[in-house]
């Protein structure tokens, strides 16, 4: 319930014994003190593992593919898990070659996570490096007997459920509907058949269709009554006659769900997780933008200290050094210790912007909502 003290709101929630909201874990090849220089490779979160983006390099696609599995399987295994335990992947990969990078990557699984795959989104556009193909950036639920993992195949819809959260695939709306905003409407329309929409990344054959795509989801969420999701939009290729594609994490259960909407943008609330909005930053370092992700967090009293996950999009490959000193800045210097990553180069809604950055931050059990949030629009 929510109680009034002065001018703080605190939430009382029950915390599950043994219950962890912020873990670094370490692999042979990513050791302790790696996260003092760099991001995290692997994070513990409410059940879950959340992992950095894994990139090889190899003579041949399929041997490339493999040694990524091997990556996100050591991650796995050091947060308790394993690889028939993840729930979401996303993957990047070179314009024209999604179909080549989810069959090399699917079959370099076992037979186990083949037969139940988690939700895994592939979308064309250039990663962190010039020379690397591919990146592959996943979370696994830990089998400790607190949540079940299930698969979800609903609506023409996959996803994979765990921890109250339900991650969908990269979601696109049929040949016979045409146009960003009908599209849109018809892939939220059916996710939101089962679950809450928290958060979306929206992937766009062209960006100048992101304002149609933001009404459709304003529109169709306030039809139903539901809080809209954070969102997030970027370009991407590969999307052949379709406007967009678009991945979202929904909540099974919409009782406990608030959400905050204010000057800085927008943070939705689960019991265990915030999850904001990109921000924008038009200096190349992200530095900006991180500190709007910070003052963003206030409302809902976690810190960039508490973030666990994020992904940077890039407008420009070339200056994805700036982002990495920025990184460190924020996240190594002044938070730490910094959480798991992805960067992708693509434009964004802002022309003249440089980075758009998104991350997901863990919440402590008892909350509090400072004075500020009062302000805000809360849900």
């Amino acid at each position: 319930m929510w109680q009034t003290l002065g001018l703080v709101l605190v939430w009382q929630a029950s915390a599950q014994s043994g219950d962890i909201i912020k873990k670094v874990v370490h692999t042979p090849w990513w050791p302790a003190g790696s996260e003092k220089t760099a991001e995290s490779v692997g994070i513990i979160s409410h059940g879950l593992v959340y992992m950095t983006a894994m990139m090889e390099v190899n003579e041949t696609l399929q041997k490339t593919a493999l040694q990524e599995t091997w990556d996100v399987r050591d991650i796995a295994l050091a947060a308790g898990a394993n690889l028939s335990d993840l729930v979401d992947c996303f993957v990047n990969a070179p314009r024209g070659h999604a179909d080549a990078v989810k069959a090399a990557l699917m079959s370099a699984f076992p037979a186990e996570v083949q037969a139940s795959p988690p939700a895994f989104t592939v979308v064309e556009m250039p990663g962190e490096y010039q020379f690397v193909y591919n990146s592959i950036m996943c979370v696994a639920n830990i089998p400790d007997g607190g949540s079940e993992r299930r698969t979800v195949r609903k609506n023409g819809l996959y996803g994979v459920s765990a921890r109250g959260l339900t991650f969908y695939e990269g979601a696109e709306a049929p040949g016979t509907i045409s146009g960003a905003y009908e599209e849109t409407r018809n892939i939220v329309n059916r996710m939101l058949r089962s679950s809450v929409l928290v958060d979306c990344t929206a992937y766009l054959a062209s960006i100048q269709d992101a304002q149609a795509v933001r009404k459709a989801i304003v529109e169709v969420t306030g039809m139903k009554g539901f809080i809209q999701p954070s969102l997030t939009i970027v370009q991407a290729t590969g999307l052949a006659n379709r406007s967009l594609r678009l991945r979202c994490t929904a909540a099974e259960d919409d009782s406990r769900l608030r959400s905050v909407d204010t000057t800085d943008g927008k943070v939705v609330l689960t019991d265990s997780f915030a999850f904001a909005s990109a921000q924008l930053d038009r200096n190349s370092t992200g530095v900006n933008a991180l500190e709007s992700l910070g003052k963003l967090f206030k409302y809902a009293n976690v810190t960039l200290n508490d973030a666990i996950s994020c992904s940077f999009f890039v407008k420009d490959q070339q200056k994805m050094l700036d982002l990495f000193g920025g990184f460190y800045e924020i996240f190594n210097k002044e938070n730490p210790p910094p959480p798991t990553r992805g960067e992708y180069e693509a434009i964004t809604e802002c022309a003249e912007c440089q980075v758009a950055a998104k991350c997901i931050a863990a919440r402590p059990m008892e909350m509090e909502v400072h004075s500020e949030a009062l302000r805000a629009v809360l849900v």
